[in-house]
């Protein structure tokens, strides 16, 4: 007698997963307002003229997003949510001057996607970016730009343990370098000490130098009728000022002024002016500070009408002729320089 065939296993139970998404090779992936920076995509065979990867973001880029993630507001006009709003991630592409300065610096580095298109990814008609090609690219740099506030994310410290420690520590495993990465690490290490060395003895002949040029200015009969809420302190190293490039990165500021070095030299300055080494707007000169100023100083100069220099909270350094009393957390007085920022004058 023949046996019954087995029976169909049962459907409870089993998972059914979506088939995996594959790119297209010849029209950009049609990404939906829910899949947005969800994953990576792919560009068209030949969109480009060579590789192209987007350029890491510096640090206060990164900092600004993490703080401020860019979303818009989609609201339905139909449909069972109707009236409903909800929150898609996306990239900022157009700005105004009133916006911070990383939003500027995304808004520039993607526009210069444009530069490396072929023209089968641009319209002849307008000559602008095919709408597929914009909406992949928005998307992938989206992710791009979530990726590295990942890496640079500050980890968690782990709980404190009740249990006391051993008594014999457990040796650490660490990597022993090869002979070859041990000597180009010592080569590196011994310039960075010779540099190290130099800076330190630039440092120390120009306080010695600003400390003579103090006690000279101190003898002078004009000085004693300041006010009395001058403070006289003395310096201490500045923190390195840097100069921002149109391309994002930074470089050290070649011959900053010689006041704002001796500013930010002070030992009693506030921490938000040691944080400050980004002097991108330090040279235009206002007449009231911009919203988000954080702590103002007042500047004395010998001959010259008080300016006051400003902490933003975007990382910037400002400066203005004016501002309110209940503003300012310092006064310093400082010696005559012929470098000092002034307002123009205006032909009446």
């Amino acid at each position: 007698m023949p046996l019954d065939p087995l029976p169909p296993p049962s459907p409870h139970g089993k998972v059914q997963f979506p088939p995996k998404h594959t790119c297209s090779t010849a029209e950009p992936c049609q990404i939906r307002l829910s899949d947005v920076g969800k994953c990576y995509h792919s560009f068209p065979k030949g969109s480009f003229k060579a590789r192209f990867i987007p350029p890491s973001a510096p640090h206060f880029v990164l900092k600004h997003l993490a703080a401020h993630p860019p979303t818009w507001t989609w609201t339905t006009k139909d449909g069972p949510n109707k009236d409903r709003s909800f929150q898609v991630p996306t990239i900022p592409i157009t700005c105004d001057k009133a916006v911070p300065r990383a939003i500027h610096w995304v808004v520039a580095m993607f526009h210069s996607f444009k530069a490396h298109l072929n023209p089968i990814a641009i319209d002849k008609e307008s000559g602008r970016v095919k709408p597929g090609w914009l909406r992949l690219y928005q998307n992938n740099l989206y992710v791009h730009l979530r990726g590295q506030m990942k890496e640079t994310a500050v980890p968690k410290r782990a709980p404190p343990t009740t249990t006391k420690p051993s008594s014999t520590p457990l040796p650490l495993a660490h990597p022993k370098p090869t002979p070859l990465l041990g000597n180009i690490l010592e080569t590196e290490l011994s310039k960075l000490r010779q540099e190290l060395a130099e800076l330190k003895d630039k440092l120390l002949n120009y306080i010695t130098s600003h400390e003579a040029c103090c006690m000279c200015c101190s003898n002078s009969p004009s000085e004693s009728s300041e006010a009395d809420h001058t403070t006289h302190v003395t310096p201490h190293p500045p923190p390195v000022l840097l100069t921002l490039l149109p391309d994002g990165s930074s470089k050290p500021a070649v011959n900053p002024p010689t006041w704002l070095v001796t500013v930010l030299a002070q030992q009693d300055l506030p921490i938000t002016f040691r944080d400050s080494a980004f002097i991108p707007s330090l040279f235009t000169l206002t007449t009231s500070f911009p919203e988000g100023t954080l702590e103002v100083i007042k500047l004395t100069f010998d001959g010259a009408s008080p300016i006051f220099l400003g902490t933003h909270r975007d990382g910037d350094l400002r400066i203005s002729t004016a501002t309110l009393a209940s503003e300012v957390t310092a006064s310093y007085k400082l010696p005559h320089d012929p470098y000092i920022p002034t307002l123009p004058h205006r032909r009446k």
